[in-house]
């Protein structure tokens, strides 16, 4: 008895072992995921965006109309123009962010770009910068993301 159950044990491991090695030995679809390409680059700067706060960040703000996305803003949107290398030919067109400023958070969506903003730069529409601050203030800096 003690025999057999040793043998079964054996077995057994020999089994787990044998499945192992195949589980770690490489798939035949030749890198088809590797993780490298425009796409997967694409995905990546994405994900990164959307965790990325953007500190410091210089707000001006302009009167919405037809935007970049292809839409047009009314004067009560909340809507927000980014950088050009931000707005990356629209790869963020309609995406919501948090706008952050003197304590105060609001949602805002993406619907322009802000061909004279550099890096983490952006046009807010009037009323969102007035739900921030006076306009009178013309520049303000704070923070945003992507939600």
């Amino acid at each position: 008895m003690f025999n057999s159950s040793r043998s079964f044990l054996t077995l057994v491991n020999l089994l787990a072992l044998s499945s192992a090695f195949a589980l770690a030995a490489p798939h035949p679809h030749k890198g088809k995921h590797s993780g490298s390409g425009p796409v997967a680059h694409k995905l990546t700067n994405t994900a990164l965006d959307a965790i990325e706060r953007r500190d410091n960040a210089r707000f001006t703000y302009y009167d919405a109309g037809e935007n970049a996305c292809g839409g047009h803003d009314s004067n009560t949107d909340y809507v927000i123009a980014i950088s050009p290398s931000l707005y990356n030919n629209g790869a963020h067109c309609y995406k919501t962010v948090t706008v952050q400023y003197n304590g105060q958070q609001v949602k805002a969506k993406v619907t322009d770009e802000c061909p004279g903003c550099n890096g983490n730069e952006a046009d807010l529409s009037r009323p969102l910068f007035a739900h921030l601050a006076s306009p009178d203030e013309g520049v303000i800096y704070g923070q945003w993301w992507f939600n």
